[in-house]
């Protein structure tokens, strides 16, 4: 990343409010107009100078739209659109190409990579404004309902859509990087109980505290979701060795022991978890799920409030 791109994301990150918008690039003085024009319309600007670059950027914190020029170095704007089509999850980013061809064919391919529309260049800046005005909108609209279709309306954690959507993704990478990741699947010990003590309002607040703790546990590269009831599951993924999942496993024990307040009464609960790893237990979602379920029920019959690595001699 270059030092003029890490100021403007740390600019950017302070103005959450406003939409961001990456634009890759490779002519410093159009870069330099395009960032102007940006930021005098109202939004936070990250810069590119190449679409490998534009795509390590997105890998890191993806932008709500994306101005690509055609004629870069390294990777064209037609090959960074193909792979950013290929490896977003969520709803499509709206990208823009930017080009000095008006003829069929150019137009054809920047739609075949994935484009949501055009500009040629020189740039007509009342078009683009209305362009990227028309497709932020759009985006926010299909954003909405995604979030709802794959987003747990409780805990606001990913639901199972979006937890299995991602697993996928996860060994796809681990495959393709060889590389491991971890499973974790997480049940509480004794949740009715807090339920016919205090109420299911209490036990739904206590499941919004407890998503929110284990959230902040992990990291930025994993994934946490809520299966439903008080099921939950990680993917820490990629770990270096067995002991990683292990680490956190002991940290999410410790945080869930931790007392919540539900209403001014304070209350106490366990958990028991599973572990299973890719691609070593398994090489499939259902497998994978299966494994650390079963890990899950081992950890609850050896007394609770524990961890268990999946082992094959241990399956029923």
């Amino acid at each position: 990343m270059t030092a003029i791109s890490h100021e403007v994301t740390m600019q950017a990150a302070e103005r959450d409010k406003q939409s961001l918008i990456l634009v890759a690039e490779d002519d410093a003085a159009m870069r330099a107009a395009l960032q102007q024009f940006l930021i005098r319309q109202g939004y936070a600007v990250v810069l590119a100078g190449d679409g490998q670059e534009a795509i390590d950027m997105c890998a890191s914190a993806m932008p709500d739209l994306i101005l690509l020029d055609v004629r870069m170095p390294n990777v064209d704007g037609l090959a960074a659109c193909r792979t950013l089509r290929k490896d977003t999850i969520g709803p499509r980013i709206p990208i823009i190409m930017l080009t000095a061809l008006f003829d069929a064919g150019s137009v054809d391919r920047a739609f075949e990579a994935g484009a949501d529309d055009y500009v040629t260049k020189p740039v007509h800046w009342a078009i683009l404004r209305q362009r990227i005005r028309v497709l932020l909108e759009r985006h926010g609209t299909e954003a909405r309902i995604h979030h709802q279709a794959t987003f747990d309306a409780l805990t606001d954690l990913p639901n199972r859509t979006l937890f299995l959507d991602r697993l996928n993704h996860a060994m796809q990478l681990a495959t393709r990087n060889q590389s491991r990741l971890a499973l974790l699947f997480i049940d509480l010990d004794g949740f009715k109980q807090i339920n016919d003590t205090f109420g299911h309002a209490a036990g739904d607040a206590l499941l919004r505290q407890l998503g929110q703790r284990l959230k902040d546990l992990i990291r930025h590269s994993d994934t946490l979701a809520r299966l439903g009831g008080d099921e939950f599951t990680a993917i820490i993924a990629p770990i270096g060795t067995p002991h990683d999942p292990q680490v956190v496993a002991d940290k999410i024990l410790v945080t869930v022991a931790e007392p919540f307040d539900l209403d001014g009464q304070q209350a106490t609960i366990s958990a028991s978890i599973g572990i299973t790893l890719f691609p070593d237990d398994a090489n499939t979602t259902a497998d994978l799920l299966q494994n650390a379920d079963q890990a899950m029920y081992q950890a609850k019959k050896f007394g609770k409030n524990r961890y268990h690595f999946y082992r094959p001699e241990s399956t029923p």
